[in-house]
């Protein structure tokens, strides 16, 4: 994955193996895959996606209270749990963000966000390259609907899924904590629609300049403000 968030950053990407840490990782596994990955991103809108969970109980992490035990910050789980999911899609050279709500982690919604991905790029004569996990809606093999689009759009469309159990290689996870500091850490919202809302809100308020910023990309503007860096889990 740094291989090609390195090789995303030049306009004519180096050699292969300058963009390895190691190169005894360009083994005969790797070395067509990413020689034909790199050779696409002179091309290609190269986009970073993945879902996070909105639910009505606040995500708990820590916080600063007055010592003793009256001082301690009450945080409440109203009533009956409830969850929406945000799709969401960055691109990682000008920080674009595509956003949509559904009601779940489902293929329909994704395969729609990988249309408007496609639609956009296409409008641009560029292909869309969109790295993501292995969850089964995202998967060939785990969903008829991706499938059956990935027959339909061709070369349009190229699937790149990051490496199991390592969140960090699609650095769009680092967006997602921002908005959870932003909008559910231990907030004190009622009802799930008003968590909803803060979402959203969230998101028209954040420039490209601050997801470029977040994310981590080579093409966020310089400086960068010390409010746009909130890694912060």
């Amino acid at each position: 994955m740094e291989a090609l968030y390195a090789a995303a950053a030049s306009p004519v990407p180096p050699p292969i193996t300058e963009l390895l840490p190691d190169p005894a990782a360009f083994t005969d596994l790797v070395a067509p895959e990413l020689t034909r990955l790199v050779a696409l991103l002179a091309h290609a809108d190269l986009y970073l996606q993945d879902e996070v969970e909105l639910a009505l109980h606040p995500t708990l992490t820590r916080v600063w209270c007055p010592a003793g035990r009256r001082g301690q910050r009450a945080v409440q789980t109203p009533g009956t749990n409830v969850k929406r999911y945000g799709f969401g899609a960055v691109d990682w050279r000008d920080g674009t963000l595509d956003w949509a709500l559904a009601e779940g982690r489902r293929a329909a919604p994704f395969c729609e966000q990988l249309r408007r991905l496609v639609a956009r790029s296409a409008a641009r004569e560029r292909v869309a390259i969109v790295l993501l996990d292995n969850l089964s809606i995202h998967t060939p093999k785990g969903s008829r609907l991706v499938r059956s689009l990935l027959e339909e759009l061709g070369d349009q469309l190229v699937l790149v899924y990051t490496p199991p159990y390592d969140a960090d290689a699609n650095r769009i996870e680092w967006l997602w904590r921002a908005l959870r500091k932003s909008v559910t850490h231990n907030h004190h919202r009622t009802t799930l629609q008003e968590i909803l809302s803060d979402a959203e809100q969230w998101t028209r308020d954040l420039t490209p300049a601050q997801v470029l910023a977040q994310i981590g990309s080579p093409f966020a503007p310089l400086p960068i403000p010390d409010e746009a860096l909130d890694h912060a889990a």
